[in-house]
């Protein structure tokens, strides 16, 4: 075969490719997913001391179609405020755990500030992107998991990305009573695992590995950090289930490269000192090609809404992997009382949220209002409470009951 019929033949094969990036931001959690036509996801933000933005610009990226925080410590959201700044967003989605920091006040303003739109997302939910990928939202489950070692790291957003026959599953900082209640749901194989709360001994249990059995493990974690991750006790289990471990302190940015069949795996260091598992490549960090030009369609079914339409967010059970429906055709919710509406009379801070547009300050400010003045006698009465504008009226209208 002459090297233009090689070149040719390998480019057809990686047609269509899917980039999952572990970034390089110390100890912390950032992750760039690109699609093949071009949609930005990014999961987490760092600590905010790794300059995000510019990383994204260097991978030609000037806007974000989502971004999930999976939960509100700062090693994952404190450099989510510098891209929000630095570039459109039409997306965030979070648990919904309101945290106290600065830095989680600052987020979520800018959301507000910019019409980002919001929603606080729940297991069951599901995100289709092109090319029939589908990132699936394992937990956090209601009731929220409570009195755990860490909260916030419990109920962290656990997601799953399928495209064809590859799968990912991104743990955020979950810990064992997470495992637990995502294996209750059901858990399948994934050939790729973004390991846990950067390899602490509080999670990737042996039950869990036995039943996602990855070919490959990704660890997010700083040099030399205080806290010792990755664990050596989970560093053996690892081993022992056979996974192939990167590490961002070790091996900087991973990059899984997924065509639906297979995944090619690079680093962005390597060196003497370095131990790469068989079939790793190193790939320079600078300029990585986009996967394919960025457009300003937001993620959605080929065949779903047209371009400019919000991502599309159903109900779907949870289950074994390829739980997902395959003919493309979204699940229906089951039906509810109100016909899917939230009551504003009745409802939590964790249920307003969930509203389209209504973020965690607009949810207290309403339930300010009706613990001084009392139910709301119609939708349209929520008008008198501060920050509800007629837009965010027109929202509530279409989303909410008195009932």
């Amino acid at each position: 075969m002459s090297l233009y019929l090689f070149l040719l033949a390998w480019v057809s094969a990686w047609a269509g490719t899917l980039q999952v990036e572990v970034l390089d931001v110390g100890q912390g959690d950032s992750i760039l997913v690109r699609t093949p036509e071009g949609k930005t996801v990014l999961i987490d933000g760092g600590t905010g001391r790794r300059n995000v933005p510019a990383m994204l610009q260097r991978r030609q990226i000037s806007s974000v179609d989502l971004i999930i925080n999976t939960h509100a410590h700062a090693d994952h959201l404190g450099g989510l405020d510098e891209v929000l700044e630095a570039m459109p967003v039409r997306v965030y989605v979070d648990p919904g755990m309101p945290h106290t920091t600065e830095t989680y006040k600052k987020v979520i303003q800018l959301v507000e500030d910019k019409g980002v739109q919001y929603k606080a997302v729940r297991g069951g939910q599901v995100f289709r992107f092109d090319d029939g990928i589908t990132l699936t939202v394992l937990g956090p489950h209601d009731p929220l998991l409570a009195g755990t070692r860490s909260d916030l790291n419990s109920n962290s957003v656990i997601t799953r990305l399928d495209h064809g026959e590859i799968c990912f599953l991104l743990m955020g900082d979950a810990e064992l009573e997470t495992e637990h209640r995502v294996l209750e749901h059901g858990l399948g194989h994934c050939d790729v695992l973004k390991v846990a709360h950067h390899g602490s001994a509080y999670a990737t249990s042996n039950p869990f590995l036995e039943a996602v059995q990855p070919e490959w493990a990704a660890i997010s974690v700083g040099r030399n950090n205080r806290y010792k991750h990755p664990a050596p006790g989970t560093m053996k289990r690892l081993e022992k289930s056979g996974a192939k471990v990167l590490r961002t302190d070790l091996h900087g940015r991973i990059l899984f490269e997924s065509n639906g069949k297979k995944v090619k795996v690079s680093v962005s260091r390597t060196g003497p000192e370095v131990e790469l598992p068989p079939g790793v490549a190193h790939k320079s960090v600078d300029r990585l090609p986009a996967a394919a030009a960025a457009t300003p369609e937001t993620p959605a079914e080929r065949t779903g809404p047209a371009a400019g339409a919000r991502p599309a967010l159903t109900s779907l059970p949870t289950g074994p992997r390829r739980a997902a429906a395959t003919d493309g055709t979204p699940p229906t919710p089951a039906p509810s009382p109100t016909g899917g509406k939230v009551n504003l009379n009745t409802a939590t801070q964790a249920e307003l949220v969930r509203v389209p547009g209504i973020g965690p300050a607009r949810a207290e400010a309403i339930l300010r209002y009706r613990e001084t003045h009392g139910p709301f006698a119609t939708v349209e009465a929520a008008d008198a409470v501060p920050g509800i504008g007629p837009a965010m009226l027109k929202q509530l209208v279409q989303h909410t009951t008195v009932e």
